[in-house]
This record gives C-alpha cells, sequence and structure tokens, in this order.
C-alpha cells in the first residue's frame, strides 16, 4: 500500500510524497508491471530516475492531490478509478525522488469507437505532470509507457485529444508521430484529436 501526504508552502504547489510498506496481500492482488529506463523490455528513452507503473486501487487520492496540485479538476477521478476495476481503463503514474509527479489514463473501450473499440484502438486522456518536475521528459515517458502497454495487448494505434490552444501539448504529442484526426466539441471548446500508429514490440530469443 502506498502512503501519501501533502507538502509544499503556503499558497505554492503540493507535492504528493508516498513510502511503500510491504503487504503481501496488495501484491497478490494486483502486481504492478514498472517501467524505468533500465529494463530491457519497456520502451526506450524514458527519463532516468523516474519509474513508470499503473497505479493501485488504494491510490486514487494520491492521483485526487496531483491533479488538484496542477491546477485541474479531479472531479472524475474517482469514475476513472471504477473503470480501471472494471477492466475498461488503465491509470498509469510516474514516481520521481520518492514523489507521485504525474499520471495519465489509457482508455480500453469508449463510448466513441473511434478514440477506443476495446480491439485495436486505445485512447489517453488526463495527462498531468506536477508543474516542479516539468520540462524532464516525465510527459513523454509516460506517454511511451502507455504506448508500449497497448502494444503488448495488440492494439495497434492510440488517440490523445488536446483542447484547441494547448500548443505546448500538442508539440509533444506531434513529436511522437501523432497527427490530427477530427475535432470534438466540448462544453469548454474545441478538442483535437490526434492519432498515431503503433510499433509492436519485437522480442529477441
Amino acid at each position: 500500500m502506498l502512503h501519501w501526504f501533502a507538502a509544499g508552502g503556503h499558497g505554492g504547489a503540493h507535492l504528493v510524497r508516498f513510502r511503500r510498506k510491504v503487504q503481501p496481500h496488495v501484491t497478490q492482488v494486483r502486481t504492478p508491471r514498472t517501467y524505468t529506463s533500465s529494463l530491457g523490455d519497456g520502451p526506450e528513452g524514458l527519463p532516468t530516475g523516474v519509474r513508470f507503473r499503473p497505479a493501485l486501487p488504494e491510490e486514487e487520492y494520491a492521483v485526487v492531490a496531483v491533479r488538484r496540485a496542477s491546477g485541474w479538476t479531479a472531479d472524475t477521478v474517482g469514475q476513472q478509478f471504477r473503470a480501471m476495476a472494471e477492466g475498461r481503463r488503465d491509470i498509469w503514474i510516474a514516481e520521481c525522488d520518492g514523489y507521485l509527479v504525474g499520471t495519465l489514463t489509457i482508455e480500453w473501450l469508449a463510448d466513441d469507437r473511434s478514440l477506443a473499440d476495446g480491439v485495436a484502438i486505445a485512447h489517453v486522456s488526463n495527462l498531468v505532470v506536477h508543474p516542479y518536475y516539468r520540462q524532464r521528459g516525465i510527459a513523454r515517458g509516460l506517454l511511451a509507457s502507455a504506448e508500449h502497454a497497448a502494444t503488448l495487448k495488440a492494439f495497434r494505434s492510440m488517440t490523445i485529444g488536446v483542447d484547441e490552444g494547448n500548443h505546448y501539448a500538442r508539440t509533444i504529442y506531434e513529436r511522437r508521430g501523432y497527427r490530427w484526426s477530427k475535432d470534438l466539441h466540448a462544453p469548454w471548446g474545441r478538442i483535437h484529436v490526434l492519432a498515431r500508429r503503433l510499433v509492436a514490440p519485437t522480442f529477441t530469443p
């Protein structure tokens, strides 16, 4: 189980700290697959000193805290964790210096089948990196880990949405090969949906 607490000065951004306590029954229920830059079977080019792995069910409030610290709403986090329990989504997190510093959601099956169809197309959403840890390749590492997880499930393409005007995020995605697919209209404005083909991992016997 991971425990967390908020840290930081008055009016400043808060980090989410957690430490692992050895509890065999948690490991037996769910054993996270952890990616670091030293593992040969994970995606290449991950930032050093950062661990990327699926979130545990008991880390819901840690994800809520890091989203709020990053200036994002956390209203749908509970829904995302319920969908994870149902197998429709996975939530990935990034750890650095003992802190939870980033998160994203992989949607395997969406109402809009052009975004995620449960078979060949997966969708990434809710990509957040704590302000103190930006510009370190963590967003790219989360995205690369999500793509790798999708290829291991035999998904062939990935979609991602970016709000109109968010040029910084769109640049990150386009550098990874994402290209415009279509536009969606949300209550807060237009969302550009980008997509890319995924390359299946190769295994050396």
